[in-house]
């Protein structure tokens, strides 16, 4: 495969002298050469001395003579004579190499300072966590520096912790190397890309990963209740830390704690699916995930995660074939996320609200799914294909708190506590024409659902409110006679009092 520009640089900085002239670079890509040049990675030097003849059949070097310093001028060919030459022909540049450390650091995301530890030849560039566990990161150059040099100035730097070693000039994984210095060639794991060095973190984790000891377990599994399912699980994303809701009891795990950084990609993963509520369609998460790595090993990295994490049974992701979207089973939203944002064309009419016997609400809605569906045109003809429809439910649960109803130290607002009665009285509330509570909640479930219209009718022959949308209650249902009755059938459509 023909090296890209970025490569030849590369491999300029690895021959050791790190400069180059025009000549050399004319016959590259013009595109990726100026997209290279744009990084800021050249120091331009004096013009040459010396030029290649291009002239004649005899290739050499021949000195170059100035007609007009700076303005003009031509070298000597024994077969051609005299040759005039183009000033831009004699421009060269030196390759900052300390330059290219800080990109390939800011390129990991590594905030600290990039510190030289041999003198052009290796430089610290911080510390992150890759292949399972926390490393220091160095890159070097191999150019008449032994990688047990640089080995030996990185064991003097970190003691015996795991490094590793991005570097150029060096081929293989030379013997001698400790078993936690890892040396990975940097021009095959890095391109140019949008104006900034772009690392294949991909590849160097999976790298890594193999090289580490199969470890048992590596997470901490939380307590849950005996029978608990995946329906029962409910996870908040933050920034650094992860707050999960187990049939009431509350979580937090950091992922310091799980092994894990926010730009894994089980993280990655688990953060599309927060802001999408739970359901991501194959197109989207591809779109949206950055690296290589196939959709379903995303997956994979993602369950074992979460299984190792809440020991619960089951699966805890569900693929719809047709619609090529998988579900979670739990669930889940970031924790910047507020309110419930119904799809396009919903009403009140279609909303159902359901106090569960933990407290939190419960909120359904349809939704119009898109699948490709496939039939036969007769015997022998092809297969066609055309986008069908189904109504499918989008289903959340919320807390009292989420929703604005109830303060964190647990009490009910007056609001909250018109809301409950609503939804134990069957949709019905008893109330002036002018309260303002009932007036306030209205407004608050407006702003929280995005819809307009009116959530809340007044009927003035009965002196109360009723909801335009379908109110039910499992705290209600629950001291009935029976006991046994724990749920409610939710409707697939929601209907108005």
């Amino acid at each position: 495969m023909k090296r890209t520009v970025w490569q030849r640089l590369l491999d300029i900085v690895a021959a050791g002298d790190g400069m180059f002239g025009d000549d050399d670079s004319r016959r590259w890509n013009p595109r990726q050469r100026e997209e290279v040049f744009g990084l800021g990675i050249l120091r331009e030097m004096e013009l040459a001395e010396s030029v290649y003849c291009d002239q004649c059949g005899d290739p050499h070097f021949s000195d170059v003579h100035w007609v007009t310093p700076g303005v003009a001028a031509c070298f000597g060919c024994p077969t051609e004579g005299v040759i005039d030459i183009e000033i831009d022909r004699l421009r060269q540049w030196r390759i900052d190499t300390d330059r290219i450390a800080g990109l390939v650091a800011g390129s990991l995301d590594l905030s600290s300072p990039v510190e030289v530890s041999l003198r052009d030849h290796l430089w610290h560039l911080g510390r992150r966590r890759l292949g399972g566990r926390y490393r220091d990161v160095f890159f070097g150059i191999g150019a008449r520096t032994p990688v047990s040099t640089m080995s030996a100035a990185i064991r003097s730097r970190i003691g015996p912790g795991s490094a590793l070693l991005l570097a150029v000039g060096c081929n293989g994984n030379p013997e001698g190397l400790p078993s936690n210095h890892h040396l990975i060639d940097f021009a095959s794991v890095s391109r140019v890309e949008g104006g900034r060095v772009q690392i294949d973190l991909d590849y160097v984790e999976d790298r890594l990963a193999a090289s580490e000891p199969a470890s048992p377990k590596s997470v901490r599994s939380i307590s849950v209740p005996a029978g608990a399912t995946w329906a029962d699980v409910s996870i908040v994303v933050f920034d650094a830390m992860l707050e999960i809701t187990v049939r009431g009891k509350v979580h937090e795990v950091d992922f310091v704690g799980l092994g894990v950084d926010q730009q894994t990609q089980p993280i990655e993963l688990l953060k599309l699916f927060a802001a999408a509520r739970g359901t991501l369609d194959v197109a989207k998460i591809q779109d949206l995930v950055s690296g290589e790595s196939p959709l379903k090993m995303r997956i994979l990295r993602l369950r074992q995660l979460l299984k190792e994490l809440i020991a619960v049974d089951g699966d805890p992701f569900d693929y719809k074939r047709k619609a090529q979207t998988y579900i979670c089973r739990f669930e889940v939203r970031l924790a910047s996320d507020d309110g419930f944002h119904v799809p396009a064309g919903a009403t009140w009419l279609n909303l159902v609200f359901h106090e569960r016997a933990d407290g939190r609400i419960l909120v359904s809605v349809p939704e119009k799914q898109q699948f490709r569906a496939f039939g036969s045109q007769g015997v022998g003809r092809k297969r066609s294909g055309e986008v069908a429809e189904e109504t499918g439910m989008i289903t959340r649960t919320y807390s009292l708190e989420e929703m604005g109803l109830r303060s964190d130290r647990g009490r009910l607002t007056d609001e909250g506590a018109a809301f409950i009665a609503l939804l134990r009285a069957g949709g019905s509330l008893p109330r002036r024409s002018d309260d303002m509570i009932v007036l306030n909640l209205a407004k608050l479930l407006c702003e929280w659902t995005g819809l307009e219209g009116e959530p809340l009718r007044l009927v003035a022959t009965s002196r109360s409110w009723t909801a335009v949308f379908a109110c039910t209650s499992q705290v209600k249902e629950s001291s009935r006679e029976n006991p046994r009755l724990s749920c409610v059938i939710v409707p697939r459509q929601g209907g108005g009092k």
